[in-house]
């Protein structure tokens, strides 16, 4: 009897032979590979995903009404939104656009609301606030606001608001952000008086450098005081009660490591960086400054 012949749908290369990659791994080794892949494709915190927390935002709105910029009849305009095209919205006369931008697109942005005469105070990158020829007041108040998703940002703002007026650092907008950011964790520190020390606060002043002796005519050893026992803390590692010319003398080292420290660290930023000697070209940039002020 004649064989029935199969009915082929696909060709041969239309299929992919099926091989188990993880064949031979431990579940371990799976895992670990499931969730590299996972962080591959999760998606990265950038300045343009940053929104700005209803607090902070409402913070830069009242310090603009404060400052006379605005006031409750303005139409406040936020024309940044994913997958969206700030251009094409409608700025009806009058508006001002109090917004968070993309920050890879800052300058484009700046650019295009001063040259359609559209009023705005924004948020900018503190390090790269300054766009290049515009007529604009930069307010470099390096505010460290922490947005929606979780990223820290070095925070500036720039307006066409304020005439006359290219750089301020104004402090009422930097307090009012801070006021309206979440408090920070600090790390709880006890403060210890110049006549207790341990061994953690004399070694600030021996990374310094500074010698310091502590004699043992001028000390008492002491595992811990009144004051820690009854917040139920306790004197870490124990210390030593100071005589007071002992505390004097620890004071005086104190001080010499701290300004040993400040001189290393300006040493090392001078290192570091460069030297900048301006040019004649630009020496008569402000000779020609100082000749409008009558200097």
């Amino acid at each position: 009897m004649k064989q029935p012949r199969q009915l082929k749908i696909f060709e041969e290369e239309d299929f992919v032979r099926y091989e188990n990659i993880h064949k031979g791994k431990r579940v371990a080794e799976v895992l670990r590979g499931y969730e590299a892949f996972v962080e591959k494709h999760k998606g990265k915190k950038t300045t343009d995903d940053c929104y700005t927390p209803p607090a902070i935002y409402d913070a830069v709105v009242g310090w603009c009404k404060e400052q006379g910029m605005i006031d409750d009849s303005t139409k406040i305009i936020r024309p940044f939104f994913p997958d969206e095209d700030y251009k094409l919205w409608d700025y009806p006369d009058g508006c001002v656009v109090i917004d968070n931008p993309p920050f890879s697109i800052y300058s484009e942005i700046v650019r295009f609301f001063i040259a359609r005469g559209i009023r705005f105070m924004l948020f900018g990158p503190q390090l790269t606030l300054k766009v290049l020829g515009a007529d604009v007041c930069y307010l470099p108040i390096s505010a460290n606001i922490t947005y929606e998703n979780g990223a820290h940002i070095n925070t500036g703002f720039v307006t066409n608001m304020i005439e006359g007026v290219r750089l301020w650092t104004a402090p009422s907008l930097h307090r009012a952000i801070k006021k309206a950011s979440p408090p920070k964790t600090l790390m709880l520190k006890n403060t210890y008086p110049s006549n207790l020390v341990t061994c953690a606060t004399i070694g600030k002043i021996a990374t310094r450098e500074v010698d310091f002796k502590l004699m043992a005519t001028d000390c008492e050893e002491v595992q811990q005081v009144q004051a820690l026992a009854a917040v139920k803390k306790s004197l870490f590692g124990g210390g030593w009660l100071l005589s007071t010319s002992a505390a004097a003398e620890r004071a005086a080292a104190e001080r010499a490591a701290a300004e040993r420290a400040a001189a290393e660290r300006a040493a090392a930023e001078r290192a570091a960086g460069t030297c900048v000697q301006l040019s004649e070209q630009e020496l008569e940039i402000i000779k020609r400054l100082d000749e409008k002020r009558g200097c």
